[in-house]
């Protein structure tokens, strides 16, 4: 009952803490991806230690089987040289005619035959045979003086009887080599766990071997072998390579791992698909060296590294969640206090301000917390402010709707007024004045449209043109005026009077004392998918002053009043950016007494 207690309160202490959720989360997904990842490597990594494993065996096991040979044919020389020794041949000759019970003889023979043992450091011993068997020997590891304990006993008389009449035979043929290795490798008698190897050698009987009389039997340490043939598991390090060699018959002469020596090889790794077996042949001697790659013990090898590998990372996991724990609870410290502070704001106590204590994220939330109610605070003040504002701004949108309204009927009545002068003026032949009030009229019907907002571009250069004449008429020769605009582009929308306020500009600032000689120019163009509009003057230009200003206007029409400038330019830019979005651009260039010049690049309007 109590573990089921402390059960339910860990699940309920995990829901309600968001760390928990994430931090078991993210360990998860590491520990997951660390599965996969350990996995396919893993997998990788077998494949290459094996595919490397066999491609260093085929290499070795070709230097090994040189060495193994060079070996060989040391053994062979050093022991044929033995063989045809005259000294030898005459102290044999002299032993069997003096009788094997003449005890100076047998002393002399024996001299000889240790001579000849002590004569190489890799010959453990030496054994003359005839055809009845042993006649003498001599072994560097024999024990005791009284009783000799020799290489050969007799239990091997029939052994080396056999052997004698099978070189007999192999000389009388006149075969080569003129050698037999015998029984290939064999455990000393004398010295337990020490192998040797027998190689037997003809004597010769005058100059030839037709009629052999006696054999020679060089026994020599096997272990410059073993070693070589160890080479090919890394000297006994590796436990999934092995090398053996056997012989014709197929029994194991040396093996890395001495249990298996004098066992059939067949039986051993034939029947084994678990073993890789690269073999190849020792050239003159009837031997097959053999590398073998065990691929389970290889496996086994991986799975034990990467196992312990495994138990390393979730150590170090283990560590890491634990000082992540640590960490995240110190980091996350800082959330009650702020929890604190949320409900005593929830009471309606705008003054809950939290202490800071520090500089982590955690604080600086807790610092944009007080922020925010100092903010809150500020923003209460501003709503009863604006909502003073508010009811003032429907008071004045009332008053304009009104003043909208008599606009409409002073316009309707002035223009009335202005058609029956020009009916006039025309009746007394005054056309001058005619096309004047003529363009007046129009102007004025355009401006006071409140219908008709969004326009076609080439309404607005026609009233512009219109415009433009009337305030040359006024101003005399002052200034000149151009415009130069593409047909195609007529029907591009626009908004009413978009481009008069640009226009006025240059010929109240920029041509303002200027008597003759002023020129604006307007011409408008595709430019890509867009329409560009250039107003350019040769009036006075601007100021480096008045130039920052009204590009941060143009930029920022808010700013228009905050910089003392008038409403004209920022309103209507302010128009152009809600009917055109944030994709209009409008650039200004200018230079004292060189002129001014907007450009206007204007995208497709919504519609």
């Amino acid at each position: 009952m109590k573990k089921k207690k402390i059960l339910q309160r860990a699940v309920t202490y995990y829901r309600s803490h968001m760390w928990c959720s994430l931090l078991v989360s993210i360990f998860g997904m590491i520990f997951i991806i660390a599965l996969i990842l350990l996995g396919y490597m893993k997998s990788k990594y077998y494949q290459y230690l094996l595919d490397t494993t066999y491609e260093s065996e085929k290499v070795m096991i070709e230097s090994v089987k040189k060495n193994i040979e060079n070996q060989m044919e040391s053994f062979i020389d050093l022991g044929a040289n033995i063989a045809v020794e005259d000294r030898l041949v005459q102290e044999i000759e002299d032993y069997v005619q003096a009788g094997k019970t003449n005890q100076y003889a047998s002393k002399l023979m024996r001299t000889t035959l240790k001579s000849t043992t002590y004569g190489s450091g890799s010959i453990t011993g030496v054994a003359v045979i005839e055809e009845d068997g042993l006649l003498a020997q001599f072994s560097r590891e024999e024990v005791g003086t009284e009783k000799v304990r020799g290489i050969w006993d007799e239990n091997n008389q029939d052994e080396i009887i056999s052997l004698f009449q099978e070189m007999k035979q192999h000389n009388e043929t006149g075969l080569l080599p003129r050698y037999i290795i015998v029984n290939g490798a064999n455990e000393h008698l004398n010295v337990s766990g020490r192998g040797v190897l027998h190689i037997a050698f003809p004597i010769k009987n005058g100059y030839n071997y037709k009629h052999m009389k006696y054999m020679i039997i060089v026994s020599y340490y096997s272990q410059p072998i073993s070693s070589l043939l160890k080479q090919l598991s890394q000297g006994g390090k590796d436990e999934f390579l092995q090398g053996y060699i056997e012989n014709a018959s197929g029994k194991i002469l040396f093996h890395t791992d001495e249990n298996y020596v004098d066992k059939n090889a067949k039986k051993i790794y034939n029947s084994d698909t678990n073993k890789i077996n690269l073999e190849t042949d020792v050239e003159n001697y009837g031997w097959k060296l053999h590398g073998v790659i065990d691929k389970a013990a290889l496996e086994s090898n991986v799975n034990k590294m990467y196992s312990k590998a495994m138990i390393l990372y979730l150590c170090a996991i283990l560590a890491v969640m634990g000082i992540a724990i640590f960490i995240i609870k110190s980091i996350l410290k800082p959330v009650s206090v702020i929890s604190t502070s949320i409900d005593r704001v929830k009471t309606g106590d705008m003054q809950g301000y939290i202490s800071i204590e520090g500089t982590n994220e955690i604080w600086q939330l807790a610092r944009e917390y007080n922020e925010m109610l100092c903010s809150i605070q500020e923003a209460n003040m501003k709503v009863e402010e604006q909502h003073g504002e508010i009811i003032e701004s429907m008071k004045m949108k009332r008053r304009a709707e009104r003043e909208a309204l008599e606009s409409q009927i002073n316009a309707h009545f002035i223009c009335n007024t202005l058609n029956a002068i020009n009916y006039e003026a025309m009746d007394n032949g005054d056309f001058k004045v005619s096309l004047l009030l003529k363009k007046l009229s129009n102007i004025l019907r355009y401006t006071f449209d409140q219908k008709h907002q969004n326009v076609y571009m080439f309404q607005e250069i026609s009233w512009i043109e219109q415009y433009l004449f009337l305030q040359k008429e006024r101003m005399g020769s002052a200034f000149d005026y151009e415009i130069q605009f593409d047909s195609d582009y007529d029907n591009w929308p626009c908004r009413k009077l978009m481009l008069q306020p640009f226009v006025e500009n240059s010929i109240l600032h920029g041509l303002e004392g200027v008597n003759k000689g002023g020129f604006i120019r307007i011409t408008g163009e595709g430019y890509q998918e867009y329409l560009k509009i250039v107003i350019e003057d040769n009036g006075c230009g601007m100021t480096p002053e008045v130039e920052q200003i009204i590009k941060e206007v143009l930029e920022n029409p808010l700013l228009a009043k905050q910089k003392g400038l008038g409403i004209g330019i920022s309103n209507v830019v302010t128009r152009m950016r809600m009917y055109y979005t944030e994709d209009l651009k409008i650039q200004l260039e200018t230079e004292e007494r060189k002129g001014c010049k907007f450009t206007m690049i204007l995208p497709e309007a919504r519609q």
